[in-house]
């Protein structure tokens, strides 16, 4: 019913919106965790817990399918990121690990002291990953250390934890912070009320112009400094293997591909034009307008990463003609086809579920005030 290359460009397309709308859900409580801290009045902590709190597990849903996905649909790739990068994905498992019993206790026992410590922890388990996402996809663009066996095309990753650590995966990092900073301040600026929404319009400000700083600071660092890569040829063997393969590196090569593919110079356009766009509503005093524009900002900003990389999924800094490409990173046109049935089913039901969640939670009174705690001290956070 589909051609090869169809399903393959399908499943980039899935797993692609997949991690966008991760980002525009989950990246709000991210957000909104790392700011709790900073917040003077215990009333205030508790409105910006409770604004995020109660969706915040439902909105790991994606994340869990975007695993998933990439053990189905791409296992070299799978295989190559969870072994290479595994001090990172366990500091994002273990600092996870604090969101529950931080939104579930937190609010338990009434002490300074728990409280406190409950707020940093959820703190720590916003930003470690919000940073490791970005440092990740950082060191992703600049090409990883692997290469394939020649006989059994076993991937091996040949880099460290260290290796990890340069200026342009640390610049990415500091922009999915500010970006979830920013989408956060947004929509506490929709969910709040009085003082506590004027404080949110101002940070919204503030993480915006950094967000644009930083995301602009990392497309020149794309242009000027890193090396990007370009599919010279593909191997369209009856038996697909990322060793045929031509692949060209060179610097500004990402940026470059905009010249022969046009349509990749759309997302960054998007996520400017987002995050200009919900400054101005947040302005204009239109908050549901401003807060998917900020959502629109977001998706441009991922999508940037996908769209430049396109058709590399994870290149090779070691051998760039063994890189993972949309090609050659999928395997069996069976298993693609009958897999996006399946995916499309439970798209469409989580999709409902989440719909249905939302309108539950915020269907009466779409805001949360100091009287809203007070009333519900035992059943919010």
């Amino acid at each position: 019913m589909f051609e090869m290359s169809g399903l393959q460009v399908a499943w980039w397309f899935i797993i692609g919106v997949m991690m966008i709308v991760y980002a525009c859900t989950a990246g709000f409580d991210y957000g909104a965790t790392m700011i709790t801290p900073f917040l003077r009045k215990e009333s205030d902590r508790r409105i910006t817990l409770n604004a995020v709190g109660r969706t915040w597990d439902g909105n790991q849903t994606w994340l869990v399918f975007i695993g998933g996905a990439l053990f189905v649909i791409w296992p070299a790739v799978y295989a190559t990121i969870f072994s290479g990068f595994y001090a990172a994905m366990l500091i994002i498992l273990w600092s996870l690990f604090l969101r529950p019993p931080g939104f579930d206790y937190r609010s338990k026992i009434e002490s300074r002291v728990w409280r406190r410590c409950w707020d940093w922890g959820l703190f720590i388990s916003a930003i470690l990953p919000m940073f490791a996402f970005g440092l990740a996809i950082g060191n992703i663009m600049q090409g990883v250390p692997i290469q394939f066996d020649p006989f059994d095309l076993r991937p091996y990753y040949d880099g460290n934890f260290w290796g990890l650590v340069n200026w342009f995966g640390i610049v990415c990092g500091l922009t999915s912070v500010a970006m979830g900073l920013m989408h956060a301040a947004v929509l506490l600026h929709r969910r709040t009320e009085g003082q506590l929404k004027r404080f949110y319009k101002k940070l919204h400000l503030i993480f915006s112009l950094i967000f644009l700083v930083l995301f602009i600071g990392a497309g020149f660092m794309v242009a000027f400094y890193i090396p990007g890569y370009t599919l010279i040829h593909a191997d369209n063997s009856a038996v697909i293997t990322p060793i045929g393969d031509v692949v060209n590196v060179r610097q500004g090569a990402w940026i470059l591909s905009y010249a022969q593919a046009p349509w990749k110079a759309y997302p960054p356009v998007f996520a400017i034009i987002g995050v200009f766009a919900a400054l101005i509503l947040v302005r204009l005093r239109t908050a549901a307008e401003a807060f998917w524009a900020s959502c629109v900002g977001v998706a441009g900003t991922v999508a940037t990463f996908g769209a430049a990389m396109f058709p590399f999924v994870v290149p090779s800094s070691l051998k760039p003609n063994e890189s993972m490409t949309v090609w050659n990173a999928a395997r069996g046109m069976y298993k693609l086809e009958i897999m996006l049935y399946i995916a499309v089913i439970l798209l469409f039901f989580i999709l409902v579920y989440k719909i249905f969640a939302y309108r539950a939670v915020w269907m009466g009174k779409g805001t949360l005030n100091a009287e809203d705690i007070e009333k519900n001290e035992h059943e919010f956070y």
